[in-house]
This record gives C-alpha cells, structure tokens and sequence, in this order.
C-alpha cells in the first residue's frame, strides 16, 4: 500500500478514488443480461412466483429450511440465520420474495458473466440471460422454494469469486474470490462445475485473444488451480468445523459423504459419462435439460460451437501453433467442465446441473468476442447465436408453464381427494375428534377414480416427474393433509393397528368399508 507523507496527500488520494468510483458504469451488456434475466425469468417463472405449489419437501419444509449442515451445506445454515435474525420472525417459503430475490441473483450473475468476458451485443447479453434465468434447473428448484433463494445466492457469490480470483489483479482480490467461492459451494456443492466452467473459459480467452508468452499462461493456469484448491479448502473446512460444533455427522443424501472417494475404474467411468452426456443427452430422465424439440437445437448449438471452435484454432495456429495445441485442449475440457457433477456424485437430480448452462456461455463467447479468420463470419455467428438461443428460451418458457400447468392440476386434485376423505371421516358412524386416527397402508392409494393428465407424463424433469398417485403417496403426505386441507388427528400407531384381524378383512379405501372405527380407534386403509 501506498505511503503518503502529509494527510493532505492522503486526503488527495482519497477524493482520485471516489471520483473513480463515481465515474464507473454498469456495462450495456451487463443492464442488458439483468434485464433479459428478469423479463424471460418473469415468462418462464411467473406461475411459480404468483401462485403457491407445495409439494414433496416444500410442504415439510413451509416455515423452515431443511436439512443443511449434515448434507455439507454450512453456508446455507449461516444464510438461514442471518436471515431469521434481519426479519425476526423465522423462515417461510414465500414464492414471490424467495423466487424474486432468485430471479435478481440470477440476471446480476449473467451480467457479471458477459461483462467479464467482454460480449459486446447487448442483444446476446439479454438472450444470454433469459435463457440462465428459464433454464429447466430453476424450474425445478422453484419446487423447492423454501430454500431456492440461498442456493441463487451462492450462485451469484461463485460467479463473482470465480471472476475475481481469475482476473489480474492483487492477491487480496483473488483472496475475497476465494472466500465467496468457498461459501457459495458451502450453500450448494453443484456450483462446483460452475465455477470451474468460469476458469476454464477464461484461459481459453487467454489463449486466443491475449499475446503473452505462454510461461504466463502457465503461470495463470498454476495460480488458477491453487485459487480452486484453497477454495474446496475453504469448503471442507466449513463443513468440518460446523459438524463438530454441532456434534452432527455428513449424511449420505446423492453421495455426499462419498464425494472424493473411489477407485479410479469409477471416476473413469464418470468422466466418459461427462462426455457422452454432453454430445448425445440422455432422455427420459430426471436431468434431461434438452426435453421435446429442445434436443434439435442444442445439437445445433454444438455444431455451431464446433465452426466457430476451429475458426479461433485456425486463427490462433497462424500466430503460434503451440497455443493453438493448448487451446484445442482447453476446449476438449469443455464437456468435461460442463457436467463435471457427473464425476462428483453417482445420484443425480435436475437440481444439480445449470452448469450446463457455461455451454451456452460459450457459444455467445464464441459468437460475439472471437477474432474471425474471415471478417464476415462475425456477423453471422453473432446472428447464428442470437437464433438458437432465442429459439432456446421460447422453447424453455413454454416447458416451464408446462410444468407449472402441471403441478397446479395436480395440487388441486391433491386438495379434493383429501378434502373428500376427511369428509368421509368424519362422516363414519360414532365419529369423535377425540379419536385418534391410524392410517394403514397411507402411501399405497389406488383409487382408480382418480384422473391423470396422461397428456403430461411427458415432462420428466425432477420435481414434476409424478403422476397424481405419486403426488397423493410422497412421504409429506401427512403434512399436505394437515396444511392444504386443514386436518390433523390425534394419530394411532399404524403397524400395531394394522395387525388387527379386523383390519385385515376391511377394503382399502375408497371403498365402502374402508374408514371404520375398531377398538376406539378411527381406522382408514389404503
């Protein structure tokens, strides 16, 4: 730090960075990703942000936060208190505060993204960001909402730790990245790949359009690296400290506990995992990113990134074939970069891949900041982009409100079946709230009354995966009974009741016969 002789020197010093602060400006791309993130996110999100669907962990988790320090999460705990200490009243699962503070975090993310890496479209930029904010994942943790708002956080904490410890700069700055990466990883360990994603983009932009002596990217690439491991530092000592503190031990919930262990035959199959993933998308299945004609354009976008690919390699090998050799290898990383949470965890959810979303990133890098060999290819890329991913988040929007239309239809059938069955309870002969109840076979209901919007079993992204028995026979059922519809008996032990001889020769519900009252005991089988 700078010595100054006199307090006016100092004073001087002072008033040259306050007017530096003062002359700073958000870049045209950076308001123009916000913008996109929050228009698009309003699209593709608003059912989910105006409207309360509660269901599977979010019915459980209404007025708290879940389970976090034994599943690794320590930061999201601090979060979680902070937060209950600002408001006074403890947590709640409000779509509208929780998904809007998401949405923001997401558009600030995007903008850091495509001001760091110098896009100048401001029509990219807002494509860019519209397509972060609709992308399937959000969708499916909007399911979880009681807790989407940490995880959005950490998002925009890894993406400006990732930017700052990969920028040039002193080491206190690479310091404050660090420290940001490692608590956002400690609120979400699937920012992981993310924020690998962001340092392996920036040595690519190093390698095509800087002019240094390759020791400096070398040099980058070690400080890099160090930046990454003091980072998981960071987090397995969060994570340590807080389960000793709180005398609690890591959970085995999608491999958490197992993460780092295993032979290398695993991880090898884990890494071609990655690879095959990323050119040839699994379908029907809880991760599945590209779902209906989404698969076409995403092929698409990685034949685009393929041209545009070899033109930076062509242009680079002019200059310096050994940079280009560097440069083909970085990019031979991307797949690997992009679903590296297939090497992390053998279980995985739709909840744990946006860094899939770095592969769009990409392409906009590609499209609008590469040195063509031909001056007219510019144009047309930055058109080319601007296509598919307008064609992306149209697509992607409609796919959300689809998920959406189908969780509405499915609460509310949820809320009558429900409602009928307290009806039919207290409607038994002898009926007494003082009775308790016992619910025999509760997650066995097969009433074939029940309809099914077949014309949605299509949509197999996490969280709106089920049909409406699957919805009527989540572990939380209990809780939606009590807080959808108002009902919560005093309750009997079902495995003792259930062994009743009486019990066993009543139908199962809905049936007549199904609710009956058997040694002061309401009795309900399914």
């Amino acid at each position: 730090m700078a010595r100054f002789k006199n307090p006016s020197q100092r004073l001087q010093a002072l008033n040259r960075q306050i007017e530096k602060w003062k002359g700073y400006r958000l870049s045209p791309s950076f308001l123009a990703a916000l913008i996109g993130a929050l228009a698009f996110g309003l699209l593709g999100q608003g059912m989910g942000l105006f409207n309360k669907f509660s269901w599977h962990d979010d019915i459980f988790s209404l007025f708290m936060t879940g389970t976090a320090i034994e599943l690794g999460r320590w930061m999201l705990h601090v979060m979680a208190e902070a937060e209950r200490w600002f408001y006074g009243n403890g947590y709640f699962s409000l779509p509208l505060v929780n998904g809007g503070i998401s949405l923001l975090c997401i558009g600030l993310s995007a903008g850091l993204l495509t001001d760091y890496f110098r896009i100048r479209s401001r029509v990219l930029s807002a494509l860019l960001g519209g397509v972060m904010a609709v992308f399937p994942v959000i969708t499916s943790l909007f399911g979880f909402m009681y807790t989407v708002h940490y995880y959005m956080v950490a998002l925009l904490m890894v993406t400006g730790g990732s930017i700052l410890f990969c920028k040039d700069g002193p080491w206190w700055k690479k310091g404050i990245g660090i420290l940001l990466c490692g608590c956002g990883i400690g609120t979400y360990q699937a920012w992981i790949p993310f924020m690998l994603m962001i340092a392996l983009m920036d040595q690519i932009q190093f390698l095509a359009r800087r002019e240094e002596d390759l020791r400096v990217w070398f040099r980058r690439l070690l400080i890099r690296g160090l930046c990454v491991a003091c980072v998981m530092g960071i987090y397995f000592a969060g994570s340590e400290l807080f389960l000793r503190v709180k005398n609690l031990e890591l959970d085995d919930y999608l491999s958490i506990s197992q993460m780092g262990t295993g032979g290398l035959g695993v991880y090898l199959e884990r890494v071609l995992l990655c690879y095959r993933e990323f050119f040839f998308p699994s379908r029907s299945t809880l991760w599945d990113m590209y779902p209906q004609a989404l698969l076409n354009v995403y092929r698409l976008m990685l034949c685009m990134d393929l041209v545009l690919g070899i033109c930076w390699l062509i242009r680079v090998w002019k200059r310096s074939p050994a940079r280009a050799i560097l440069l083909a290898a970085a990019f031979a990383l991307v797949p690997l970069g992009c679903n590296f949470v297939f090497v992390m965890s053998d279980t995985i959810h739709s909840l744990m891949v946006y860094s899939q979303v770095m592969q769009m990133v990409l392409l906009v890098c590609l499209a609008d900041g590469a040195e063509h060999p031909f001056p007219s290819l510019r144009t047309a890329a930055s058109f080319g982009a601007a296509l598919l991913l307008s064609l992306s988040a149209v697509m992607y929007i409609r796919y959300d409100n689809q998920c959406y239309m189908k969780t509405a239809f499915q609460q509310q059938e949820a809320i009558s079946w429900n409602t009928t069955l307290v009806t039919r309870i207290e409607s038994v002969e002898g009926f007494s709230d003082e009775l308790p109840v016992a619910f025999v076979n509760r997650r066995e209901m097969k009433d074939q009354n029940l309809y099914n919007l077949t014309e949605l079993d299509f949509l197999t992204l996490g969280t709106y995966d089920t049909d409406i028995r699957g919805y009527l026979n989540d572990w939380a059922w209990s809780e939606f009974l009590a807080r959808w519809c108002g009902f919560r008996p005093k309750a009997a032990d079902p495995e003792q009741v259930q062994t009743w001889p009486e019990v066993q020769a009543m139908p199962s519900y809905p049936d007549d016969g199904a609710i009956q009252i058997i040694r002061d005991v309401i009795v309900v089988k399914f």
